[in-house]
């Protein structure tokens, strides 16, 4: 099973120093949400459908930076 969690590319970012660094920031906090997310899934409590249809919505979450607020 796969799963696309694409977030932008933290090394394409330009700009100053600062917007650089929340472009990796971003992407690191992307990543362990969603991580920390399926982990917390009880995979022995769901199908193969199930699983896969989770771990979609997984990778459609809008992640809210540090600071900005939830719509």
């Amino acid at each position: 099973m796969t799963a696309l969690w694409g977030v932008p590319d933290p090394a394409a970012a330009e700009g100053p120093e600062a917007q650089k660094i929340r472009a990796f920031r971003y992407a690191y906090q992307a990543l362990a949400t969603r991580i920390k997310i399926f982990t917390s899934l009880r995979l022995e409590a769901l199908d193969r459908m199930a699983i896969k249809r989770e771990v979609d919505e997984i990778g459609h979450l809008r992640i809210v930076e540090a600071g900005e607020r939830a719509p």
